[in-house]
């Protein structure tokens, strides 16, 4: 019965993305009451299970993946003290951790539920959701026209995309398939009929083809292959190395937009950027590089549209967002904040997952770093909840069942000790 009740809520958790409602003004989404209610579920179960083992496990996993979300809002508190901010900023700003907040809960509620086998529940309801918009599309628009777009899309390589297949392109959907396939690819083997997951999803995942997610995952997966092929301490190393030459790479990006990349790309290499050369314009204003520069707050993009440069007096959710989520981070947390922020979201974790699950856990969630910060380059991915929820769950289910035992049995020995 709960794991009906589970699939219920999360299919329409995934479904009801862009479905909102308005509460004084504010627009809700109805995801979010879904996501509530399968925390809800996970509360009664645990009162009535109390599964220790996952309880001591899960808390682990979740302080560690909440932390960059965490780190934000510390910065962002200390800039609208400082700076006088009014009451709306600061809700602003907290509306926007929130739901990362959330969504790391709907992932340990998912796994205190199932324990491992969560990562197929979740998975398997973000499937029948995007079906169920696929037939949505072609109830709408007729079997033909759908399948001839699709033709389109693969020939062209979404070059060239219909206005059945235009309503299918969910980025946050199709981007949470991502870590999802970067597990089944570094964990055949494991994996029951992992054949048939792979072919389900990778139908999906070209569905809503957004092209940049082809490297991003390619590249996550040919770094953890390699690194899964050294010695346990060479390819811990080797992993820690990769994530400082990251940091430092995220780094230098922002600083060549300062500095006229994007202008270079355009004027002298004639590379269409996509508007992105009059939105890193517009952004110039707000930003420098140096140490001394302290951040504006979470949520300060939301005040601007950067495609025009207008400036609003109250926060926005339609206007047109930053495309480059490292120069969001920046922007909203300053130099000394932007750092410490990359520091915990990729150095503290990875650590944590080779110490915790051992060289294959570390090496999987490496690779889910990799497609992430690919992602984060050119999108705004990093407030997709979806995304959040399943770069979340993959790491923390693996070999699951397993450690949170093993947790258990260390904490027992620890008391036992003690007493």
């Amino acid at each position: 019965m709960i794991s009906i009740i589970y699939f219920i809520l999360a299919t329409a958790m995934f479904f009801l993305q862009d479905t909102y409602f308005k509460v004084g003004g504010v627009d809700f989404s109805l995801k979010n009451p879904c996501a509530f209610a399968i925390l809800f579920l996970a509360l009664l179960n645990f009162t009535a299970t109390v599964r220790l083992n996952r309880v001591v496990l899960l808390a682990r996993h979740t302080a560690v993946q909440v932390l960059p979300y965490l780190i934000p809002f510390l910065f962002s508190s200390v800039i609208w003290v400082a700076s006088g901010a009014d009451a709306v900023t600061i809700a602003n700003g907290i509306g926007m951790i929130i739901p990362q907040l959330l969504s790391v809960c709907v992932a340990v509620a998912t796994l205190y539920l199932f324990g491992e086998k969560g990562i197929w529940y979740c998975l398997g309801s973000m499937c029948a959701a995007n079906f169920l918009l696929v037939l949505v599309v072609i109830a709408e628009g007729g079997l033909g026209p759908f399948l001839m777009e699709f033709r389109t899309l693969l020939l062209s390589f979404a070059v060239e995309s219909g206005p059945l297949m235009t309503k299918l392109e969910i980025n946050d959907l199709t981007f949470a398939f991502g870590p999802f396939i970067l597990y089944l690819l570094l964990n055949r083997k494991e994996v029951s009929h992992s054949f048939l997951w792979m072919l389900v999803v990778a139908l999906l995942f070209v569905l809503g083809l957004k092209r940049i997610a082809i490297p991003a995952i390619l590249l996550g997966f040919l770094v953890a292959f390699i690194l899964r092929l050294l010695p346990e301490k060479a390819s811990r190393q080797t992993a820690l190395c990769l994530a400082v030459g990251m940091m430092l790479v995220s780094f230098l990006y922002i600083a060549g937009i300062r500095l006229g990349l994007f202008e270079y790309l355009e004027t002298a290499l004639q590379i269409d950027t996509k508007g992105r050369l009059g939105m890193f314009t517009n952004l110039e204003p707000y930003y420098d590089i140096n140490f001394t520069f302290m951040g504006r707050g979470i949520g300060f993009e939301r005040y601007v549209d950067w495609q025009t440069g207008a400036v609003f007096q109250t926060p926005q959710r339609t206007i047109m967002q930053i495309h480059n989520d490292f120069l969001r981070m920046y922007l909203n947390m300053g130099f000394v904040g932007y750092w410490i922020w990359l520091w915990c979201f990729l150095i503290v974790r990875l650590r944590y997952w080779f110490r915790q699950g051992g060289k294959n856990a570390g090496c999987l969630f490496l690779s889910i770093c990799i497609y992430c910060f690919v992602l984060y380059a050119t999108d705004n991915t990093i407030y997709y909840p979806y995304t959040m929820i399943a770069c979340a769950l993959v790491p923390m289910s693996y070999h699951m069942d397993f450690l949170a035992d093993k947790a258990l049995e260390q904490h027992c020995a620890q008391w036992e000790d003690a007493s």
